[in-house]
């Protein structure tokens, strides 16, 4: 099906075909990465776990895991979401759905090879900036300027007077990521070495996740919650401060990242202050959806997307108070380097963006194919089981964290540090092949929902018949 599509006329593809492949393939990518997060933390948990092969070492397997996630899970889950949510928000289509589905197929195909590759120890070696430069042309030719073209003429061909925030945040964080990825590649090109390699490699990194992964996933969050619950949103100014904010304060020189490394101090200094003070778009944000649910709090439980939503939504509160935090000197000298910032980046990855971005896919693709889901009891299960998986590896980590943090203070002995950990290192794989196992459900939920779910007529939405008594 998708083969024919590829090579037929744009008006001869049915609308959210894009959206629907790129909301499976997000599915099926969180399967690979939460399935090799898995792996990886069995390896930590228990030593003795696949020795002996070096293709299924830690160093090869964790960085696979991390990009399975970031560039298949979070950042397809982005792209279908845009593919649904911009064109109806200019009541219009999408601008060219041909170019959604070669995108799709291009980003699949790319993806694959690139952590082949990885999986094989080819490798740049930088941290999250692990392609090598290759497929680092593929991801900007193939992946983000596709995506960026489909939704930006997309906007510019609206039906509306005004821009909402959810699209302000989609038609510039694609840009932003363009231009954060074309900068954060270039020690591979212009050969880049020591301070200067590790500086760029955070700045990357950091940047990823601030005009990307969390704006976009907020983005998300001010479509979703309105039109499940039927609210308007609170206030379009606090939605604007917020995202003025994001650009302002989140995209910071990221030397927080190198506190204990020879920067210049002023340079350190001022990403920690810039670093604070992204608790402002934060509130923004959390207020401003939270104040949006007045009168429909009850959803929170009756409704699975809802669900999903608010408690990325919650989640976003601890991240973005640990995330401002733990840049001042008082507290980085502490955590740098623990379990704490796994943690930490878990809280905003598997955390605030996931929920948010899961519950974005089941209203979706439950629309698009307009089908009822097929079992409400397997999405409470997903549910409960990525919730509760979570947040034992969350908890588990930090601890874990606060134990590393507390050996490297006091010069304890290093392998009195890693028997003390030990248990939570159990508890992490635990909590992560929860979460595994919630996302194999899914994708089983979400196929039979489209194989089998109940047709859903006309000017209903598939989400409102699932709760109907």
């Amino acid at each position: 099906m998708l083969i024919k599509y590829l090579f037929a006329k744009n008006e001869d593809i049915p609308a959210g075909s894009s959206s629907v492949f790129f909301g499976f393939s997000a599915i099926f990518w969180f399967v690979i990465g939460t399935g090799l997060g898995s792996f990886n933390a069995a390896k930590l948990a228990f030593p003795d776990w696949v020795t002996g092969t070096e293709m299924f070492a830690f160093g090869h397997m964790r960085q696979v895991h991390v990009l399975a996630v970031i560039l298949g899970w979070i950042s397809m889950a982005f792209a279908m979401t845009m593919m649904y949510m911009t064109p109806a928000l200019g009541n219009t289509k999408l601008w060219s759905e041909k170019l959604g589905l070669w995108n799709a197929f291009l980003w699949n195909v790319g993806l694959s090879l690139g952590l082949f590759l990885l999986w094989m120890g080819i490798t740049s070696g930088r941290e999250y900036s692990d392609l090598i430069w290759p497929i680092d042309i593929v991801v900007f030719l193939g992946v983000l300027l596709p995506l960026g073209i489909n939704v930006w003429m997309t906007i510019a061909h609206r039906r509306t007077q005004g821009i909402y925030i959810t699209n302000w945040f989609f038609g510039a964080c694609i840009f932003m990521v363009m231009v954060v990825f074309a900068v954060g590649q270039s020690p591979e090109l212009f050969n880049l070495t020591g301070l200067t390699e590790a500086y760029m490699t955070f700045w990357f990194a950091h940047n990823v996740l601030g005009l990307w992964i969390t704006p976009v996933a907020a983005a998300i969050a001010y479509y979703t919650i309105p039109k499940l619950t039927g609210n308007p949103l609170y206030s379009h100014r606090i939605g604007h401060l917020h995202f003025w904010s994001i650009i302002a304060f989140y995209s910071t020189p990221a030397s927080h990242h190198l506190m204990s490394a020879p920067l210049p101090e002023w340079l350190k200094s001022f990403a920690s202050v810039e670093g604070v003070l992204i608790l402002i778009p934060a509130v923004a944000f959390v207020a401003n959806i939270l104040l949006t649910m007045k009168g429909k709090w009850s959803m929170f439980v009756e409704n699975v997307e809802t669900k999903f939503s608010i408690t990325g939504v919650l989640l976003a509160i601890p991240l973005n108070m640990q995330g401002g935090f733990q840049q001042t000197r008082a507290i980085n000298w502490y955590v740098h380097g623990t379990g704490w910032i796994v943690a930490h980046a878990h809280l905003a990855l598997l955390g605030m963006s996931t929920f948010l971005e899961i519950a974005a896919v089941y209203f979706g693709l439950q629309q698009i194919l307009r089908r009822k889901l097929y079992s409400l009891a397997l999405a409470n299960f997903h549910y409960w089981f990525v919730l509760i998986g979570f947040c034992i590896y969350w908890i588990s980590m930090t601890i874990a964290g606060l134990i590393q943090g507390a050996g490297k203070i006091y010069e304890v002995p290093y392998i009195d540090v890693v028997v003390a950990e030990h248990p939570y290192m159990i508890a992490r794989w635990v909590g992560g092949t929860m979460v595994f196992t919630g996302n194999l459900v899914w994708l089983y939920n979400m196929y039979m929902t489209a194989r089998e779910g109940t047709v859903v007529p006309a000017g209903r939405y598939a989400h409102e018949m699932a709760y109907e008594r």
